[in-house]
């Protein structure tokens, strides 16, 4: 049974992929809930063995625990609260390859995002930079990718622009923030060691995939170092996924997936008892050992 962990980073819940759980035979009953309960959400993906997101799922299909107690799963619906993405994007020189490539794929993803949720298009070659604040408006999306070139010379600084849009999502106080990062592994130049940017991550609550261009050639200084410890642990954490894409290969599809598995979640509500301590793991599975679970807390339920 692939699952999740959920553990408390800075007062917030990070979310850990996990292999099989299952034990055969045993069926576990959820406490019984008291007048006192609390009810928290989550938004939880779940994909197939074939990386396909799976529909119509109930309450019956989720087993959740905090800490290592059953707790008792209340509803399940899909998430239907609009999103805000920040689509954060390598436009430095070692982007220059892929720059077709990314235009398709990107052109792509807003076209299946855009419309009913909001998105932001930031470059962070030299520096992050807004294209196009938040909108669902398809053309301007378009429009902002079309605008997308290398800058000859540049490096990229994709630690400053996951923690400078992390501070934007904190200041409108959003319901549902997302972050994905498109970037190469050429030299990192953000001046920012990683435990702040992953903390960012946490404190404003974003779900967080990478699709990341590789090379035979790929950087390893501190500062490139620290954008993989960023890459690995930020997405894994906070209920996304890391692609890594062989020379850029395959990108338009990677970016597809993305954009399909933000768009199929559902919100989960369940129920804690009144505690003074938050828990320090939160697991979330599914009754199929051959789905994935993935997602991160949310907020309590109004």
């Amino acid at each position: 049974m692939k699952s999740l962990v959920a553990c408390r980073f800075a007062g917030a819940c990070r979310l850990v992929a996990l292999g099989s759980l299952i034990t055969a035979g045993i069926v576990a009953t959820a406490p019984t809930v008291t007048a006192q309960a609390q009810e928290l959400q989550m938004y939880v993906s779940v994909l197939d063995d074939d990386d396909r997101p799976i529909a119509d799922l109930t309450v019956d299909d989720f087993v959740l625990r905090e800490d290592g107690v059953l707790r008792e799963v209340l509803r399940v619906q899909p998430a239907t609260e609009p999103m805000h993405v920040a689509l954060l994007i390598d436009n430095s020189a070692a982007s220059a390859q892929y720059l077709r490539d990314m235009r398709d794929g990107l052109g792509e993803f807003a076209r299946r995002v855009g419309g009913d949720h909001e998105v932001a298009v930031i470059t962070f070659g030299d520096r992050p930079t807004i294209v196009e604040d938040y909108t669902r408006s398809a053309i301007e999306l378009q429009q902002a990718i079309g605008k997308v070139f290398p800058r000859p010379g540049s490096g990229a600084l994709l630690l400053d622009a996951i923690y400078n849009a992390g501070e934007g999502l904190q200041r409108r106080e959003v319901a549902r923030p997302v972050m994905v990062a498109v970037t190469t592994m050429g030299t990192e130049y953000s001046n920012r060691g990683y435990q702040p940017v992953l903390r960012i991550i946490h404190e404003v609550g974003a779900i967080f995939h990478a699709v990341v261009m590789t090379s035979t050639s790929s950087s390893m200084d501190t500062a490139s170092r620290y954008r993989d410890i960023v890459l690995d642990r930020g997405t894994s954490e906070a209920g996304g996924r890391r692609i890594d894409l062989l020379r850029g290969q395959m990108f338009r599809q990677a970016m597809e997936r993305v954009a399909d598995e933000l768009l199929s979640q559902y919100l989960l509500v369940y129920a804690r008892p009144e505690m003074l301590v938050p828990p320090d793991e939160i697991v979330v599975s599914t009754t199929r050992p051959d789905w994935t679970a993935r997602g991160r807390s949310a907020a309590v339920a109004p």
